[in-house]
């Protein structure tokens, strides 16, 4: 009889608390998070109710926003310096062929020869860090910081100078890996493409490195609505400059010698979503901007249980310094649905759902039965 007149006596004051709580500051009711009143009552914010006009002209101030980030880093791109005449660096590898014109008639071979230019390929070669490359009969030669032809000149001398080939002439095909391309990251197939005189745009370079492209360009990718965005950063001459994939892809923009090209796959958009009244608590990651209202689609919607659906919040960090933002969303009519949808989230944005305030009293109800009952079955 002593533990059912304990559970009796629990069950009586709560029953006194929830009769009275405005006059007993001991009582309190359980929630999870302040309520709808308590969040509109926060000092050291700015407050803002949010129609569907305000929403638009936000959602229309965002487009503008990403626009023009994107004409900027367009425009740092197609200003950089025009391509110098690609000189040989040491580490290059060259492939040296020499040619002679034969008369057709030869004293070393056992017959004629066809009368005309002749190639003899000499090898691969790869510059020192002297700078040289070491050559049949002619020793070494110093080729790097030469551009192609020029160094074609300078070996096609030498052997003229040996007299050991009849009016020699001699052709080079370089592999320019100091000035390569370097794609790395969230690629297929990381690479180092090397550079070519005819040059090379960043799609294609996108393109030589994806593999198969499930690893990059899969169905998880920025080119749908994924939440694992991909953008290519170029880094060129210390800078860098982000870009989405698909106008990485769509755009026809030329790269530079020694162009630094790294593919990350991550959330554009990171948004917290908290409060009893959401289905699903967590950190939510986006390929770009989302509605308010695909926020909390993607947290599985309000709990219809516990959400007070009349008062959603998003709490957003203001720069230097200025008060926070509150904006405020009342579900109440249609006019709060259509903010919602057009009301662009933002990165590191709070959306907070509040509980009703009949969830708390519901709580200690079933908390007064849940002890009550067995006291009285003890009775």
């Amino acid at each position: 009889m002593t533990k059912s007149w304990a559970r009796l006596k629990i069950a009586g004051t709560l029953a006194l608390c929830l009769g009275s709580t405005a006059l007993l500051p001991g009582c309190s009711l359980p929630n999870a998070g302040p309520l709808a009143g308590e969040m509109e009552d926060t000092k050291g914010v700015e407050i803002i109710p949010v129609t569907p006009e305000l929403a638009l002209s936000m959602t229309r101030q965002l487009q503008a926003e990403e626009q023009r980030k994107l004409t900027d880093a367009l425009a740092k791109l197609a200003n950089a310096p025009p391509v110098r005449d690609y000189t040989l660096q040491p580490g290059d590898t060259v492939d040296v062929a020499l040619w002679s014109f034969a008369d057709g008639a030869s004293t070393v071979q056992t017959a004629p020869t066809t009368p005309g230019p002749q190639a003899t390929k000499l090898g691969t070669f790869q510059i020192d860090t002297a700078g040289t490359i070491t050559l049949p009969y002619a020793g070494r030669i110093a080729i790097a910081h030469h551009t192609p032809n020029a160094a074609r000149d300078i070996i096609a001398h030498r052997y003229a100078q040996l007299g050991i080939v009849h009016a020699p002439d001699v052709t080079i095909n370089s592999s320019a890996s100091q000035n390569g391309i370097i794609v790395t990251g969230s690629t297929g197939e990381p690479k180092v493409l090397s550079w070519n005189p005819g040059g090379i745009t960043l799609a294609r370079a996108i393109t030589l490195t994806l593999g198969n492209g499930t690893t990059t360009l899969s169905e998880n990718s920025a080119l749908d609505t994924s939440t694992n965005a991909i953008s290519v950063a170029i880094i060129r001459q210390g800078e860098e400059v982000d870009l989405p994939v698909p106008d990485a892809l769509n755009r026809d923009i030329p790269l530079r010698p020694a162009d630094k090209i790294i593919m990350r796959r991550e959330p554009a958009v990171q948004v917290t979503v908290i409060g009893g009244g959401v289905s699903r608590d967590g950190l939510y990651g986006f390929s770009k901007p989302q509605s308010l209202a695909a926020t909390i689609a993607g947290a599985q919607g309000l709990n219809p249980n516990a959400a007070n659906s009349t008062r959603i919040f998003v709490f957003r960090q203001q720069p230097d310094n200025q008060k926070p933002l509150l904006y405020i969303f009342s579900w109440k009519d249609g006019n709060g649905l259509i903010a919602a949808q057009r009301f662009p989230v933002r990165d590191q944005d709070i959306v907070y759902v509040a509980e009703s305030p009949i969830v708390p009293i519901s709580r200690v109800l079933n908390t007064i039965f849940q002890m009550a009952l067995p006291a009285t079955i003890a009775r």
